[in-house]
């Protein structure tokens, strides 16, 4: 079935993947600082470029990107105090945005660009007397967070850095009577 409206033909029966349009896409998506959208997702940047990175990594086009420029604004939005990681330079760490990070130095091969260490003792300072975590400094608790802790810690090979035990204890007392969290 295919109509026409405004001399544009759009044909809902295509199935056709325009696999180079959605390459371009991702590669030059953020790339005018001027852009409306691109100032106002600001505090997205890091989990947007993590995206980004795994789409093109998963379409073997990951040279598309600039890998450095990349890894240079990771470190860039390290807190040097806390070393919790930033969506975008000049913002509070978030422990999302710095499983993000460690996620895309992971593709690229660069976590030693970063103070994993720091890394480490940022995740586990959000863990809670409950086992449960902060997602930042804000105080907000969501078992997402808890996923980002262990994943975070997990990637870099320092689980023992938090209370596991707590970590699960925590994790099913969310468990609903339905079985959902």
């Amino acid at each position: 079935m295919a109509f026409t409206s405004n001399d544009v033909t759009i044909n809902n029966d295509s199935r056709e993947l325009y696999f180079d349009k959605h390459v371009d896409y991702i590669a030059n998506h953020g790339n005018d600082k001027n852009d409306y959208e691109y100032c106002m997702t600001e505090f997205l940047r890091m989990s947007g470029i993590y995206w980004g990175v795994t789409g093109l990594d998963l379409m073997n086009k990951l040279d598309r990107l600039d890998k450095q420029l990349i890894v240079d604004f990771i470190k860039k939005c390290q807190c040097p105090v806390t070393g919790g990681i930033a969506a975008c330079d000049g913002h509070d760490p978030h422990i999302l945005y710095t499983l993000s990070a460690v996620q895309i130095l992971i593709i690229y091969e660069r976590l030693d660009a970063i103070d994993v260490d720091q890394i480490a003792k940022y995740v586990a300072s959000l863990q809670q007397l409950d086992g449960s975590f902060f997602g930042d400094k804000w105080g907000e608790v969501d078992t997402r967070f808890s996923f980002c802790a262990v994943a975070i810690l997990s990637l870099i090979g320092r689980m023992d850095e938090i209370d596991l035990e707590k970590a699960v204890n925590f994790v099913m007392s969310c468990c609903n009577s339905d079985g959902g969290f």
